[in-house]
């Protein structure tokens, strides 16, 4: 851990901290993992450990609001285990440390997809922004410069930037990140963390990047979730799953794409290439 005087060179944003909690930390370090977020966890004498989620140019550039997500996490707060929110500025949020370890990649997944009902049954008590597909893609499209890439990539985003047609109406909360990255094990419980990309949406898309990050079929995936929510037309859903594939994928491709750029690392390029190759 450094000492907080220390910190605060590393990361002036953490400035912000003392006015919001009424006390200055003890020191801070920051948290390894994290692609967009780039947290700090901070130690202080009344809350103990907290974690520090900064507004940052970062947040701008993958559309990401720290006041959507603390309403997020104070809409399922008595619902599922998830971080608390302590404090929350114009400079970022704080939220309460979740001890825990990432759940494995071999974590049942009938234990997942009833979390992931369960958040999808949560009807918000504070105003969470509502997903739109074209948006969305708009925005990570504007935001990548490199013109080589743009001319690679600009047929499978003309493509899919258009909401394809669905039957499902379904409008609910969505996490949008529920990976095993994101599902922390804790006291024979299962956390849910890293809310930025929550939003009011098709359970249905929430499904189809779930299964997609576990490894499962749609269908195999769509039989387990209906074992802890009730669904009308499961063949509606497994058709609208289905279409939405190639969109969240051309979605995944683009944030892999402007990742590349922001973080300098040819990584995120070689994810967003295969995706490409799938699709093209």
């Amino acid at each position: 851990m450094q000492p907080w005087k220390q910190a605060l060179q590393s990361a002036p944003n953490l400035a912000a901290i003392p006015s919001l909690i009424n006390e200055v930390p003890l020191g801070a370090l920051p948290l390894s993992g994290g692609l967009t977020n780039r947290c700090w966890r901070v130690l202080t004498s009344n809350y103990g450990w907290l974690v520090w989620r900064a507004g940052s140019e970062h947040c701008q550039v993958f559309d990401i609001d720290r006041r959507n997500e603390a309403n997020a996490l104070l809409s399922v707060e008595g619902y599922l285990s998830a971080n608390r929110v302590v404090a929350q500025g114009e400079q970022g949020l704080l939220v309460t440390w979740c001890e825990g370890k990432p759940i494995s990649a071999d974590h049942p997944a009938d234990a997942l997809l009833s979390e992931l009902a369960k958040i999808h049954e949560i009807k918000p008590s504070l105003s969470i922004r509502n997903f739109d597909l074209t948006a969305k893609l708009d925005h990570y499209w504007a935001h990548i410069h490199d013109n080589v890439l743009k001319r690679r990539y600009k047929s499978l985003y003309e493509k899919y930037r258009q909401l394809p047609k669905l039957h499902c109406e379904d409008n609910v909360l969505c996490h949008f990140d529920f990976g095993h990255h994101n599902i922390l094990s804790a006291k024979d419980q299962l956390v849910v963390i890293d809310w930025e990309y929550a939003a009011m949406a098709s359970p249905t898309l929430d499904l189809v990047l779930t299964l997609d990050m576990l490894g499962l079929d749609y269908q195999t995936g769509l039989n387990l979730y209906q074992q802890y929510r009730y669904i009308d037309n499961a063949a509606e859903w497994l058709d609208d799953m289905r279409s939405w594939q190639p969109h969240s994928e051309i979605m995944a491709m683009l944030w892999y794409v402007l990742a590349a750029e922001q973080w300098e690392n040819p990584e995120f390029l070689v994810a967003a290439e295969q995706i490409y190759q799938r699709n093209c």
